[in-house]
């Protein structure tokens, strides 16, 4: 049975426990982090783990834990529960509040878990997406606000679409992922109001010459190439948004290289 912790308290992860009074249960006042174990090590451990305070800070939720302590408790559950092949996932809510608003004391919930990636068929043909006007509220945060996808599952569901992809007047992310488009050999990425995912942020150091712009949604249609980035999906292939199939509606040349790319960068530093 895997074990996470409950603020200090060392639990039974299908056994957690927080106050029905909670805010991140009652006000969807809550941040997270998603630390994914690749072969019994943490991947870009420091990188989410100054994304998580960040987001703590950004979003004011009292925090006591500092990145010291929060590494050592990640580290410890990694070490007891023994995952090869999982994450660890740790978020911090506004705590129990007896009026449902007054800020009392935080509530930190740390829940391990084993990884059940994408299926190969998912990276060999590509996936769907469907699009959707939205953007979401304060993109910098990492935050459990996931209400406008969950209300959306059954349409994903009918359309077989993986993720809904939000835009206004550009394109911005999908609800779990950022978006890469190609066009004439050049990458592109959206530049404002999206959450800086740690693959986006490993893709764009491991190549320069990706460039941050404004995108349309008409843009993204007419690309050559659509690919994915995320902690638990890496790269993954885009080959139809909504009715428009991308390119030639085949995975792409430009997608096979940055994705092997990356696994041989992740290779490297573990």
């Amino acid at each position: 049975m895997l074990k996470g912790y409950i603020n200090d308290k060392l639990i039974d992860c299908n056994k957690a426990q927080i106050s029905a009074y909670d805010l991140g249960l009652n006000r969807a006042y809550a941040v997270f982090d998603f630390f994914r174990i690749v072969n019994g090590q943490f991947r870009f451990l420091d990188d989410h783990l100054d994304r998580f305070v960040s987001s703590i800070t950004l979003a004011n939720i009292p925090n006591s834990y500092s990145k010291e302590d929060l590494r050592n408790k990640v580290l410890e559950l990694q070490e007891i529960n023994k995952i090869s092949q999982g994450y660890i996932r740790i978020t911090l809510t506004g705590g129990s509040s007896s009026n449902f608003g007054t800020l009392e004391s935080s509530t930190l919930i740390i829940l391990a878990g084993v990884l059940k990636v994408g299926s190969l068929k998912d990276y060999t043909e590509g996936i769907k997406l469907i699009s959707k006007k939205h953007q979401r509220s304060f993109p910098k945060i990492k935050s459990t606000d996931y209400f406008f996808p969950q209300m959306l599952h059954k349409e994903l569901k009918m359309c077989n679409a993986t993720d809904v992809l939000y835009h206004t007047d550009y394109i911005t992310e999908t609800s779990r992922a950022n978006v890469f488009c190609i066009k004439n050999g050049i990458i592109t990425t959206p530049k404002k109001n999206v959450l800086e995912g740690i693959t986006r942020k490993k893709i764009l150091t491991l190549n320069k010459s990706i460039v941050l712009s404004d995108i349309t949604i008409d843009e993204l249609y007419n690309s050559d190439e659509v690919f994915i980035t995320s902690s638990s999906k890496e790269l993954m292939p885009v080959v139809q948004i909504d009715n428009k199939i991308i390119g030639n509606g085949k995975v792409g040349a430009i997608y096979k290289q940055l994705h092997s790319q990356f696994k041989n960068f992740c290779r490297e530093i573990n």
